[in-house]
């Protein structure tokens, strides 16, 4: 119910950011410091449905589409945003679909439009977004 509080164990890795899936109210992402994200289904939180593995720094933000169940988007430090085709979960099928790279500095959000299918933003250190 609302007042229960589930907690699992992420590992000994500092977790930067968590997104709720938009389609499956059971399935979380989140990734930080070591360099992965990881995504839960937390009717069984005891280890990762997967685990998704491209950036070469922390990643420091996920977000799941709004308008679609299968797309995923990372942004780290290593300057990159990623946009992952999940839609083999649970299996290892997972691919990463495009990746970014205009960034000069590291990336610390991205974010996906409500209004506009398809259309992501950016934001670094770097200056123009």
């Amino acid at each position: 119910g609302p007042d229960s509080v589930l907690t699992f164990n992420c590992g000994a890795c500092e977790v930067l950011t968590a997104d709720w899936s938009k389609y499956d109210e059971n399935v979380l992402a989140t990734a930080g410091v070591d360099k992965t994200i990881s995504l839960w289904d937390m009717r069984n939180p005891g280890a990762p449905l997967m685990q998704l593995v491209s950036h070469n720094y922390a990643v420091r933000r996920v977000r799941f589409s709004p308008h679609s169940a299968t797309l995923l988007a990372s942004a780290s430090y290593d300057m990159s945003v990623c946009l992952w085709d999940i839609s083999g979960r649970p299996s290892p099928d997972v691919s990463l679909k495009a990746q970014f790279n205009h960034h000069t500095e590291f990336v610390v959000g991205v974010e996906w439009s409500l209004f506009e299918q398809g259309l992501l933003a950016s934001c670094g250190w770097g200056g123009p977004m």
